[in-house]
């Protein structure tokens, strides 16, 4: 379809590309407005309908080429933009693609339909009056979607190996009792003996290997039972799926270190960080990329991934706001990390988690302490430069004196009457 309309004043607004083009894009077609800023009076806008087929997008992209658009602001949902975009990347590499969140550019009410989106877009985009999302680019967009795919095999194998030690709970087989891993190359041998019926227990507790070889006693007091049709045959499948998890995580890490060779320079220098290690880095990445000149500060980039306060001010006075949304998976990724960093020892993370823990709580503490590590994440790509263990700063007299009468109340609710006086500096 289409249209050719004179819509838009200038309306005293600064105006930075004189020609611009708002896609509107839904899952079967991509409505597109290009206005073109007039010498005097309205704007020339103009809008067709494409399909969403290759074919479609070939024709769009050669129609903003005849009209020689230099920006496109893209309104979608879901993932329907990436073939659009991803067309515009190869056919325009030198046009500029902004990708904008719906709500930011909504219609007022009762006049929304797909063609004033899209020219309502065009506007905004000749004007600068919208923020672009950030867009990865090709090669990002293709390791985020290994990254994020392993993540839920991940979820399904954690699914997959709690469902066998229920089965094995509820058969009276104790080896999570014993054994630290119930899926443990000693355990699964064990599990898969105990299956085919063939071996006492003492036989079966002699699989053990390393350290669990002392607990052999304990291993064939574990072992002794036996299961149902109905729970052998459920326990075969699962250790099969377990199989084939394993084997499905396996592959994408071969894929996902493939494509991390390029970053290697940044890896080098983020698996200095407490914290991190190869895979929780190839996931960062996938989301934020190397390059942070995309933000336009740490704390925007936080902003982004979700770790930000929210902020809520009525008549001048701050009020408690749940945390920003933002991108979930960076966020997930970047509280693990902030775990495992707070309890390694002698690194400032775990001085800094134990001094938040007191006033937030256990979430509050590791939330901030996920914020810190994606500010110290963002500096290193920055600046290219090795991680610096950050010092907490000597304690002030105020924090002392504040610190002793925490420990002299906790003491005097326990029934002492404590006396405090300061140990006399030694001479030398």
């Amino acid at each position: 379809t289409r249209a050719t309309i004179a819509a838009g004043g200038k309306g005293g607004m600064e105006t930075l590309y004189s020609v611009s083009a708002g896609l509107d894009v839904h899952r079967d077609t991509v409505v597109v407005s290009i206005r073109k800023q007039a010498a005097k009076g309205k704007d020339l806008v103009e809008t067709r309908t494409f399909a969403t087929f290759h074919d479609g997008l070939v024709d769009m992209v050669a129609w903003l080429d005849e009209h020689d658009v230099p920006i496109v602001g893209i309104e979608s949902t879901g993932v329907y933009w990436k073939p659009v975009v991803r067309e515009l990347q190869l056919r325009s590499p030198q046009r500029i693609v902004w990708l904008v969140n719906p709500a930011e550019v909504k219609q007022v009410p009762g006049r929304k339909t797909d063609v004033n989106d899209s020219q309502w877009l065009s506007k905004l985009v000749m004007h600068g009056l919208v923020s672009p999302s950030f867009l990865p680019s090709q090669q990002l967009e293709e390791l985020r979607k290994l990254t994020r795919y392993r993540t839920k095999v991940v979820g399904q194998q954690a699914s997959s190996s709690n469902r066998i030690i229920k089965e094995l709970e509820s058969s009276g087989i104790k080896l999570a009792s014993v054994c630290s891993s119930v899926l443990g190359k000693s355990s699964l041998a064990m599990i898969r003996a105990l299956l085919d019926g063939d071996k006492a227990p003492s036989e079966i507790a002699d699989l053990a290997c390393g350290r669990l070889r002392k607990k052999v006693p304990e291993l064939e007091r574990a072992v002794t039972g036996t299961f149902s049709d109905a729970t052998q045959f459920l326990l075969r499948q699962l250790l099969r799926r377990h199989d084939e998890l394993q084997r499905d995580l396996d592959e994408l890490d071969e894929q996902i270190r493939a494509r991390m060779q390029p970053y290697q320079p940044a890896v080098e220098l983020l698996l200095q960080v407490p914290g991190l290690d190869h895979t929780s880095i190839a996931a960062i990445i996938a989301e934020i990329g190397t390059d942070m000149s995309v933000f336009n500060s740490a704390d925007h980039a936080t902003a982004w991934g979700g770790l930000c306060p929210g902020s809520k001010e009525s008549a001048g006075k701050s009020k408690h706001a749940p945390a920003r949304k933002g991108n979930k998976y960076l966020r997930t990724i970047l509280v693990q990390c902030a775990w495992s960093a707070t309890r390694t020892r002698g690194t400032f993370w775990k001085q800094k988690f134990g001094q938040l823990v007191k006033r937030l709580g256990r979430k509050k503490a590791l939330f901030a302490i996920a914020r810190k590590m994606l500010v110290a994440i963002f500096y290193i790509l920055r600046d290219g430069k090795p991680y610096q263990e950050p010092i907490l700063p000597p304690r002030t007299e105020k924090q002392i004196e504040k610190q002793v009468r925490r420990h002299v109340a906790q003491l005097a609710a326990l029934g002492f009457d404590v006396t405090v006086h300061p140990i006399a500096a030694t001479e030398t």
